[in-house]
């Protein structure tokens, strides 16, 4: 463990911090969970707000993948890193780069897929030991 007076190996616990530190929090999480179902459901509406920038038609076509991307944000077996919360950040409130913002309802609901398989892939069950860094 000691080296020349150095630590060369960090324990357990330091494993345990640094994979805790980059976890969102449960509140964060949940804030994008309603910011989605609020965007499907203001696109399902019959009103039309004073400013829409995404085209219902687009939004309505990523529902599916979008329910399921805030399924697993209100999940609290699945940890969520900041990486993925900041993908799900662009992709609801990017104008330039999202597909959401864009005209194709089937590119919008491939970048929502993408979206939610990114968040299942990197969603270990919480409570797994975290991965060494060897």
């Amino acid at each position: 463990m000691f080296v020349n007076n150095e630590i060369t190996e960090r324990g357990q616990l330091h494993r345990l911090l640094d994979h805790a530190n980059d976890e969102v929090t449960m509140g964060e999480r949940i804030k994008w969970a309603h910011s989605i179902d609020g965007a499907i459901r203001a696109a399902a509406g019959p009103a039309v707000p004073f400013r829409r920038v995404a085209r219902p038609v687009v939004v309505l076509g990523a529902a599916p993948a979008l329910v399921a991307v805030a399924a697993e944000l209100r999940n609290e077996d699945i940890v969520v890193s900041h990486e993925a919360i900041e993908a799900v950040r662009a992709f609801m409130t990017d104008g330039v780069d999202s597909p959401l913002y864009g005209g194709d309802p089937l590119a919008a609901r491939r970048g929502a897929d993408l979206l939610r398989r990114r968040l299942a892939a990197g969603g270990a069950p919480r409570g797994a030991p975290a991965p060494s860094a060897a």
